[in-house]
């Protein structure tokens, strides 16, 4: 279950808005306001007036926690329900939160058409008492995920920007900026998004394997032979030790055979690494032609897809070969997931925890509280968790695109995932299990420094057990796996670098870890 929650002042919109948006996306609609009234007995008005406004929130609390407790649903929030920690907390584990806004004269003249349901504006001055509620209330308001100014909007509008939002992360990085669009079907758009870009396609190459590209590429083969662009397809076989030179060498070959030039565009079309390695392929080839990522796996769709970081392994060291080249688009299609193994599912989960552990503690709670949703592949929760982990990165990016210095932290939990799967020539473990293991690494290192209690620790570990990721390394000697963390291409000056958690949604990285603290913790995190 996932919901979505309309907050904002009064006269901003959010009952009809709301009635629209469940209408749009087949769910049920509640204004919380109205089940107060129904749960009370009496009106808004009349519960101020007999038993004040703290007995509103209360009641309010009360509301909101059995509304969120049920299935899926569209709610609309009371102007001041964010104001309340406790409903704050609810609603942000609870789905995204859009907050509605506008001019405060505009919020004037909506409300006074019913001014006796509006008992904070019994007042001589409403606009002067409208400006200091909104001042006040700014701090919650901007906890909202997301912020929609109604001023000059019909109800129509506002529920289009509301649906572009679900469906859509836009990357601001200049000329270099580019749109996720996470939508079921979204694959059949690949032709006419081709066919407006800026400069002419020659040719479209898809790189996939294939199982997928029998299985979802027909969508994109018919839609660019539609849009009259030449295409070709090449398969490579699937297994993390195909992304490799040796795959790139041969896939140039192909491209030149099929006279591939600077105008071709390169369509990944799979998992992440199809994604790696068509991404590196596509920024090396006649030295960089435009690509767009196709990611059909959850761990693609949440992390590797996004952000622009291409490459091969090597067999001493996990992406130790590669580029920076940010794809042109990415279509993210959630319904490509109901075929995935449940442990590639698991694998991408692990990058979706990571997300809420290094920026958004309330993400984490919501995973928390639906692990069952999303392990059933309910559609709205789905949705969110792709859409929330892509924001996160997007904004991540966006501060910093090549990694000089806060890009560092979504590499949390990669330096002893990178050393476990080299120690284990890749076979063991998918790359989001490495992750798990990783991240439970990084936060006993970080307890054993001080810097993270004992309960974030173990939260973090019960939830990778509750989506059946593994916590603990493989029985291995702690001065193998240091040493394979030594050659780690996050390894500054023989300084390894470690992002670690100081709580959950925030970490910091930290370049000396004492080794006896790293040995430690990989006993610790040993297999019995």
């Amino acid at each position: 279950m996932t919901h979505l929650l309309l907050a904002g002042f009064m006269g901003t919109g959010k009952s009809t808005v709301g009635r629209l948006l469940a209408k749009r996306l087949n769910l049920p609609f509640f204004d919380g306001d109205a089940v107060i009234e129904e749960v009370a007995g009496k009106s808004v008005p009349e519960i101020f007036a007999a038993d004040g406004e703290a007995a509103f929130r209360a009641l309010e609390t009360q509301v909101l926690t059995r509304l969120l407790g049920g299935e899926s649903s569209v709610v609309a929030l009371g102007g001041g329900a964010l104001t309340i920690p406790e409903n704050l907390a609810l609603a942000k584990s609870a789905g995204p939160v859009i907050c509605l806004t506008a001019e405060p004269s505009v919020i004037l003249q909506r409300v006074m058409s019913t001014p006796g349901t509006r008992p904070l504006l019994k007042v001589a001055d409403p606009l002067a008492k409208i400006r200091e509620l909104l001042e006040s209330r700014e701090a919650s308001y901007l906890q909202a995920d997301v912020q929609v100014d109604t001023t000059h909007l019909q109800p129509a509008q506002v529920v289009e920007e509301v649906m572009d939002w679900l469906h859509h992360v836009r990357v601001e990085l200049g000329e270099r900026s580019y749109d996720i669009h996470i939508a079921e079907g979204c694959h059949a758009w690949i032709g006419p998004l081709l066919a407006k870009l800026p400069e002419l396609v020659s040719s479209a190459i898809i790189i996939s394997n294939r199982e997928i590209s029998q299985r979802y590429g027909k969508v994109l083969r018919d839609s660019l032979k539609e849009a009259g662009i030449p295409l070709h397809t090449l398969l490579v076989p699937a297994g993390e030790k195909y992304k490799s030179l040796d795959t790139a060498g041969r896939l140039y070959g192909d491209l030149i055979r099929h006279k591939a030039d600077r105008k071709s565009v390169i369509i990944a079309l799979g998992g992440g690494v199809i994604g790696d390695l068509a991404g590196f392929v596509a920024g090396t080839y006649q030295r960089g032609i435009r690509f767009l990522q196709a990611p059909t796996s959850l761990l693609a769709q949440v992390d590797s897809s996004v952000g622009g970081k291409v490459g091969v392994n090597h067999p001493q060291g996990k992406n130790m070969i590669g580029v920076f080249l940010q794809p042109q688009v990415v279509l993210i299609d959630p319904g490509t997931l109901s075929s995935l193994p449940i442990r590639e599912l698991r694998s991408g989960l692990a990058e979706v925890i990571k997300h809420g552990v290094i920026r958004d503690e309330s993400f984490f709670d919501y995973l928390e509280g639906h692990v069952d949703n999303i392990m059933r592949l309910e559609p709205e929760a789905m949705k969110h968790i792709i859409r929330r982990s892509c924001q996160i990165k997007a904004r991540v990016v966006e501060e910093d695109e090549q990694e000089g210095g806060l890009r560092a932290i979504l590499n949390f939990g990669h330096t002893a995932a990178h050393a476990v799967e080299t120690y284990t020539s890749y076979d063991r473990y998918t790359h989001g299990e490495a992750v798990s293991i990783g991240m439970v690494v990084a936060a006993r290192i970080a307890h054993s420094l001080g810097m993270l209690r004992a309960e974030p620790l173990h939260r973090l570990t019960r939830l990778l057990e509750r989506f059946d990721l593994p916590t603990h390394l493989p029985k291995a000697d702690p001065a193998v796996l240091m040493g394979l963390m030594d050659t780690d291409k996050k390894t500054i000056a023989g300084q390894l670098r470690f992002v670690l958690p100081r709580e959950l949604g925030a970490v910091e990285i930290v370049t000396a870890v004492p080794r006896d603290v790293l040995r430690r913790a990989l006993k610790e995190s040993v297999e019995l």
